[in-house]
């Protein structure tokens, strides 16, 4: 139990003291220990300029290279989305593909632009478009623009260089093929899911093998929770890690996944980059648990500069482990365990709902009262699943023929 009494914050010492200001100049850089600095990451890592731009670069294309999954001549998916990690992520790419020496990249990217914004108006969203192709065009790289809204209801893949017809009723349309009585955590579940979906069809409509996706190491740390409380544990490794492999024609990688907000701001800061930007919607933190696990992520992170960073290390050590595959799920593509004379996390908690709504029949013997239990929880979990346990329910949801 906790130590302390209710006027801990009044006595002289501080159990919490807040972080000191930095004067950075009275610092020097950490890394050539001359020039003096002009960020500080961490609340204890301070850089010059020069040296921050290079620790960023080497960082994205150690993390890109370490792996050595893609090769020369590969088509790399980049799904680009507007804000400060996309830009750059451009930016890597483009410095990248002009050097001249032997750390050249040399996979051919291919920029695609998912359009989502469904919450402005027509007018907002085709000037948001046209930035987006300007920005794209001018790190000299070509886009490739696709409907969200009609992808999903339309059941349809059109990719278009040039314009997208955008709609008024696009948000209506995603609103129906969901059930008016859905919460907005499994709303905001779905949309991701469809969205991942879309993203691997468009791979292999353009023959990609890879999918690069912009994702921050806040996102990946609220991926990790998220999953945990949804009962997404077995997928930890595929959401949250450098590559998603569970489907067997493309992988998503996620090179970003090490960097916070403010590395890539400062990189565009310093590279004189303006990134795209949007006006979100007006959302309660409480309103759904990926919003509220975000929300105190972010707000532990500020007190706390090692959470995230803590939280994401973690992740890289958790893995499914040997277990055999019955199938995989018809929605996410995550696995389906096969059932074993243990009982797992899932049906642990199936047999526990099962047993506290069961009526007790004193009439039977308590021999004959497991008989009867064990029978309807084997005619319950023998059944063909489809979806894995968390998809199952969400599926309930989705007003769609083929999820697949």
């Amino acid at each position: 139990m906790c130590s302390l009494d209710d006027n801990f914050e009044n006595k002289e010492v501080k159990h919490f003291p807040k972080v000191e200001k930095i004067n950075l100049r009275d610092l020097k850089c950490n890394k050539c220990r001359e020039n003096i600095p002009v960020v500080l990451l961490r609340h204890k890592d301070a850089y010059c300029k020069e040296c921050f731009l290079a620790g960023a670069t080497h960082k994205f294309k150690a993390l890109l290279g370490k792996t050595k999954l893609i090769r020369p001549h590969d088509r790399v998916l980049i799904s680009y989305e507007v804000g400060h990690p996309s830009t750059a992520l451009l930016h890597f790419l483009r410095s990248g593909l002009d050097l001249n020496t032997p750390k050249q990249l040399r996979f051919e990217p291919v920029i695609v632009f998912l359009e989502d914004q469904w919450h402005l108006t027509v007018e907002e969203r085709i000037e948001i478009v046209e930035k987006v192709k300007k920005e794209i065009s001018w790190f000299k790289f070509q886009v490739n623009l696709v409907s969200f809204a009609d992808s999903v209801c339309n059941n349809n893949i059109v990719i278009s260089q040039m314009n997208l017809e955008l709609h008024e009723n696009n948000k209506e349309n995603i609103n129906s093929i969901l059930k008016k009585h859905i919460n907005r955590t499994n709303k905001k579940e779905v949309l991701n899911i469809l969205r991942r979906n879309i993203l691997i069809s468009i791979a292999k409509k353009l023959n990609c093998r890879y999918i690069i996706t912009p994702e921050l190491s806040v996102d990946i740390a609220t991926n990790l929770l998220t999953n945990i409380c949804l009962g997404k544990g077995s997928q930890v490794p595929d959401d949250t890690g450098f590559c998603d492999h569970r489907d067997k024609d493309v992988k998503i990688l996620r090179p970003l996944r090490t960097f916070d907000m403010k590395e890539v701001a400062f990189y565009n800061i310093f590279n004189n980059l303006t990134p795209v930007t949007v006006r979100q919607p007006d959302v309660h933190q409480y309103s759904s648990i990926q919003t509220l696990v975000n929300h105190f992520i972010t707000d532990l992170q500020d007190n706390y500069p090692a959470t995230v960073t803590t939280i994401v290390k973690t992740g890289d050590k958790l893995a499914s482990g040997d277990h055999i595959v019955r199938d995989k799920c018809k929605l996410c593509q995550g696995i389906i365990l096969e059932k074993t004379d243990e009982l797992n996390s899932e049906e642990s908690t199936k047999f526990s709902r099962l047993l506290s709504n069961e009526l007790i029949d004193h009439a039977l013997s308590r021999e004959d009262r497991y008989l009867k239990i064990k029978y309807k929880f084997d005619s319950c979990t023998d059944r063909n699943q489809r979806y894995c346990f968390s998809c199952s329910k969400i599926s309930e949801f989705i007003l769609l023929n083929d999820t697949n």
